[in-house]
């Protein structure tokens, strides 16, 4: 880490704690950068706190400063409406008898000092298939409109902003080595929710046991192609210090060993016990022995990533060589091929009409080309871009060796 990503994960760990913070390093601080690298990982605003207790010749400049507290006051205004209306769509499925139980988000901004900013953008909900098509119609009800339908997934807009994944499945087995173990009736049944106090309201959640798994299983979802980033780190940290007593952790490593997942959720709350302030409790019990190395490998992989490892380019394009390293050669010139002709599964926007009907993959292949070839013709693009991706993705894909991600090879 550079002077400047120390600092920030000090602040946020005092953020995290409702703890003032020291002034080290602060002189050595970009405090412009650090703005933009939290707005990355969508974190600015729970880093305003820690700010403004920092002796008045450590803070970041007036200038700096001001744009920081304008955004942290937009952020929790944009919260307070985003959590007014999830608690609004939440009583329209009770009044249907539709049970849909909340994932992260709303059900894990108590966990910090100032819930507000811990944002969220939007909700995930579980119901179970059979309730599916009720769900999707108290969407439509709400006036919620379908965006994007995927493997188990119908995800809405809200007119005032609120976008939810109402989920049938959590997750598509298809598309991860490591999700292909996983049993998600048995691992996350719904009979098994209960209604309890949430930022704001009530809801349907998930014990602690699965909510931890589903979290885990979430972020090496995204480990698994771009990465992800400070916010998810943290949440699953103080949801592991917050439930300690709660949680059967023998259940959980169990769990998770049966995913391969047993030492990435290590790492992570190995990161926990040395910058977040996480104290040794019951999950260390089963937990696996992680090196240094990899520990800190995973934090510079994290810092590198922002939120759902979207903060560059190279880092976007990174993504279909280390997706697709899971069920194909390793040979340079295989490497290639998947970074030129990427699954229809691992296609964004504006390429999403090859995910719903993937016949149409070919002229999605084309269609990036043709989008490449025009940015070099403009300059918005670099021929050394593709190199990075590449140089990007062979470091990861050592890294997921180390993490225990690609025991299925």
């Amino acid at each position: 880490m550079n002077p400047t990503e120390r600092m920030m994960v000090r602040l946020l760990d005092c953020a995290i704690r409702g703890r003032a913070p020291d002034a080290t390093l602060a002189d050595q601080v970009d405090w412009t950068a650090m703005f933009t690298l939290a707005q990355a990982h969508k974190i600015d605003a729970m880093l305003l706190d820690p700010f403004c207790l920092l002796p008045e010749g450590a803070r970041p400049p007036a200038n700096v400063l001001a744009a920081w507290q304008e955004n942290a006051m937009m952020t929790v205004m944009s919260q307070m409406m985003l959590v007014e209306q999830l608690h609004a769509l939440l009583a329209a499925f009770e009044s249907a008898g539709v049970k849909a139980i909340v994932l992260k988000g709303v059900a894990l901004k108590q966990l910090y000092p100032q819930p507000d900013l811990r944002t969220m953008s939007d909700a995930d909900l579980l119901v179970e298939e059979a309730a599916f098509e009720a769900g999707n119609g108290v969407m439509a009800s709400q006036g919620y409109t379908l965006d994007e339908r995927e493997p188990g997934v119908n995800i809405y807009r809200g007119a005032d902003g609120l976008r939810v994944e109402l989920h049938a499945r959590l997750f598509d087995k298809t598309a991860y080595g490591f999700l292909s173990r996983l049993d998600e009736d048995a691992v996350f049944p719904v009979s098994l929710a209960g209604r309890e106090p949430v930022y704001g309201g009530e809801a349907w959640v998930f014990p602690p046991k699965e909510h931890a798994l589903f979290m885990l299983c979430h972020m090496a979802k995204h480990m698994i192609t771009t990465g992800f980033g400070l916010r998810q780190t943290v949440d699953f940290i103080l949801f592991a210090g917050h439930n300690d007593r709660a949680m059967d952790w023998d259940a959980f490593w169990q769990a998770a060993g049966i995913l391969g997942l047993t030492r990435f959720a290590a790492a992570l709350l190995a990161l926990g016990g040395a910058y977040f302030s996480l104290p040794s409790g019951g999950w260390a019990n089963g937990a696996p022995e992680v090196s240094r190395e990899t520990a800190e490998g995973l934090l510079e992989d994290v810092l590198d990533a922002g939120v759902f490892g979207n903060r560059t380019e190279e880092r976007r394009r990174s993504a279909a060589v280390v997706y697709r390293a899971y069920d194909a050669e390793d040979a340079d010139t295989g490497r290639l091929r998947r970074a030129v002709f990427p699954s229809a599964a691992t296609l964004k926007a504006p390429y999403l009409y090859a995910r719903k009907h993937p016949v149409l993959l070919p002229v999605a292949w084309a269609h990036r080309l043709v989008r490449y070839a025009l940015a070099l013709l403009t300059g918005k693009a670099r021929r050394g871009d593709a190199a990075a991706g590449m140089e990007i993705a062979d470091g990861r894909l050592t890294l997921l060796g180390s993490l225990g991600l690609r025991d299925d090879k």
